[in-house]
């Protein structure tokens, strides 16, 4: 934890739930703060990544028609694999590939252990709404909480963790290997996700090479303190090609997506934090990160959602001050993990 973060993050309480005070200067066109790596305001108050305004997306809808046109003609059972964490956006893009498309989908979820307890209701729903099947995958508790603990107590350089949380980045890429694993072993050419657009990348494809290189940088065996890890890391060969986010070619607005996902029976769930909508472990990621790093780990994320005009900078603001985590949730979960509070007081150095 550096001295910079503990004095630009203070967490306090309101009705049971914890908000988030920064003191560091935030932009005044998107959210970043001036902690956030390079994020350099200048005198008006406006970040290095709004002054470059190369938020500009690859032209992905005829990419994504052409990607998804290809995976029909390969002739496996299914056209694309799409890993489902039964959150809002990957149940969005459900619906946009078995409804909208009228793919023939396979979704595959990885439990990790920390599922919000309206996950599994909201999958049946959307997955009957559309009409696909499901695989869910999960991995012995040993191994997930090594992964876990190994990403909270771990040292990591600010470029592994200007984008997410440690810990969830092990956790993308245990879905990416079994997302791989599971495509190469039914014959599917093709992955599909749940990204935003230019939430990971300016591109709606990324090659499989991408996805590997996701695995190897945050599922290191060397690293990573858990049992069986090896035998989840391993190369699937010559499928999948990549993995594709159709969402990329919609004009995603996060309050249109939730009317379309309420007409599918997906309703949001009420343990997750402001962030997330299918995963209870990371309202405490949230707040460890905070308290280690001086900015909230979805900032570049949300900034981004606000420069392209998918979000407004109020409900951004609003997402990263009230991060709808219950106080008294963060101890137990905290507890099996057998890690510190990221709530409890810094010991002294």
């Amino acid at each position: 934890m550096n001295d910079t973060a503990m004095n630009t993050v203070r967490f306090t309480e309101e009705n049971g739930y914890v908000v988030v005070d920064l003191a560091a200067r935030v932009c005044e066109r998107c959210v970043l703060p001036g902690s956030f790596p390079d994020a350099e305001l200048d005198a008006d108050g406006v970040c290095h990544y709004c002054r470059a305004e190369d938020e500009r997306l690859d032209d992905s809808r005829e990419l994504v028609d052409d990607l998804l046109s290809r995976s029909r003609s390969h002739g496996a059972d299914y056209d694309c694999l799409l890993l489902y964490s039964g959150g809002k956006d990957s149940s969005l893009s459900l619906i946009e590939l078995a409804r909208n498309r009228g793919l023939r989908v396979l979704a595959l979820t990885l439990d990790n252990g920390f599922l919000a307890q309206a996950t599994a209701a909201n999958m049946r729903a959307v997955l009957d709404s559309v009409g696909a099947d499901h695989i869910t995958l999960r991995p012995h508790r040993r191994l997930m909480h090594g992964v876990y603990r190994s990403a909270l107590t771990g040292t990591f350089g600010p470029e592994t963790v200007k984008y997410s949380t440690a810990a969830c980045g092990s956790c993308i890429g245990m879905v990416f290997a079994a997302g791989m694993r599971t495509a190469a072993a039914y014959g599917i050419p093709l992955l599909a996700g749940g990204w935003t657009p230019g939430q990971m990348t300016t591109s709606a494809f990324v090659p499989a090479s991408f996805l590997r290189g996701v695995v190897d940088l945050n599922l290191d065996p060397r690293v990573i303190d858990a049992p069986g890890l090896d035998s989840w890391t391993r190369d699937s060969g010559e499928l999948p090609h990549g993995l594709v986010n159709p969402l990329y070619a919609t004009d995603y607005r996060e309050d249109k997506a939730l009317a379309v996902l309420a007409a599918h029976g997906w309703s949001a769930p009420g343990d997750t934090d402001s962030c997330s909508t299918n995963c209870r472990l990371n309202g405490l990621l949230i707040l460890d990160h905070l308290r280690k790093h001086g900015y909230h780990p979805y900032a570049y994320e949300l900034a981004h959602h606000v420069r392209l005009g998918a979000m407004s900078r109020d409900e951004a603001l609003r997402k990263m001050r009230h991060v709808r985590i219950a106080a008294q949730s963060i101890g137990p979960v905290a507890l099996e993990l057998g890690i510190p509070s990221p709530l409890q007081p810094a010991a002294a150095g």
